[in-house]
């Protein structure tokens, strides 16, 4: 079970939901006045974030140091996440892609809204998608909602259930699944670890890797622009979804090998002390059910290669 706080009797599920709902609230309004105000509205919705987040302990009377605990991470944590978000990131994109062919023309639009954010101000974009939700996001995803649910006894549920949170939190159907799957796996390391840094840092890679490369890549004057590039062509956009999907899942069929690895070294201070062995599952026996959807990830790709190839 989650490790519970000193006000965990105030911390209820249903405060969880609540809190939720008042958080899409606020990022729907935020969405409108970004209309209006651009990514200044962005910036003040993401401080707004932490801001409701340090409000609900402050409410329910509870130190901020036990909702938000900063501890020092060690090699293992450090692998260990660094291991679950290489495998966690290209399952995310591959669901990411298998969705766009169903819905291309949305699928476009989330393409396009990346670069528009590159496009209008570099710094302050990057700010934005990449400085402020690890710390912001976090704050209310991984902090204070999950705070709620600390009661559960089963850890898995929690994981769940923030992850399936954090997918809807975004309002992006064709990322609801990748969302889902990166925000299980940040609230798992927080339950595990109940180390706040974690989560943020498992976040600040994944948002610099996908988003922060292509805001710099953006300063560079070759760059195309959203008006002038051909990806908002919704035929173009398909084919070469139709065409990446299989690539990567041959290119990154070991994902879950490297998922179950790093939440393999992801374990309680008390598991680790005691010695993984003594109890659960080994990690010869996870790798090697690990194995099967590998497997299955690399035989449908090359599949889908070879129709692609010939259709």
């Amino acid at each position: 079970m989650a490790k519970e706080l000193s006000t965990q009797a105030k911390w209820k599920p249903w405060k969880g939901v609540l809190l939720f709902v008042i958080t899409v609230a606020w990022i729907i309004a935020g969405s409108i006045a970004s209309a209006f105000l651009g990514n200044v509205a962005v910036l003040l919705m993401q401080l707004g974030l932490l801001g409701i987040a340090i409000l609900a302990c402050v409410i329910n009377k509870t130190p901020l140091k036990e909702v938000f605990p900063l501890k020092k991470i060690t090699v293992r944590d450090f692998f260990g996440t660094i291991l679950m978000w290489a495998g966690a990131l290209p399952l995310g994109l591959m669901s990411a892609l298998a969705v766009g062919m169903l819905m291309p023309e949305t699928f476009t639009q989330v393409v396009s809204g990346v670069n528009e954010v590159a496009q209008s101000a570099v710094v302050l974009g990057f700010i934005i998608t990449v400085i402020c939700p690890p710390i912001c996001e976090e704050a209310i995803m991984r902090g204070a909602i999950l705070s709620n649910f600390r009661g559960i006894k089963k850890d898995w549920v929690i994981v769940l259930i923030i992850g399936i949170m954090f997918g809807i939190l975004h309002m992006d159907a064709v990322r609801l699944i990748n969302t889902s799957i990166l925000g299980a796996c940040m609230a798992y390391l927080m339950v595990k670890r109940n180390n706040f840094i974690l989560p943020m840092m498992f976040h600040f890679i994944n948002n610099f890797t996908t988003i922060g490369l292509s805001l710099i890549s953006s300063m560079a004057p070759a760059t195309e622009t959203v008006e002038n590039a051909p990806s908002t062509d919704i035929g173009q956009a398909l084919d070469a979804t139709v065409l990446a999907l299989p690539a990567m899942m041959i290119l990154f069929c070991l994902c879950p090998m490297l998922l179950t690895i790093g939440a393999h070294l992801i374990k309680r201070q008390k598991e680790i002390s005691e010695g993984s062995e003594k109890s659960g599952m080994k990690l010869g026996a996870k790798i090697g059910l690990a194995a099967i959807p590998c497997a299955i990830l690399l035989i449908v790709g090359i599949i889908l290669f070879v129709m692609t190839e010939n259709g």
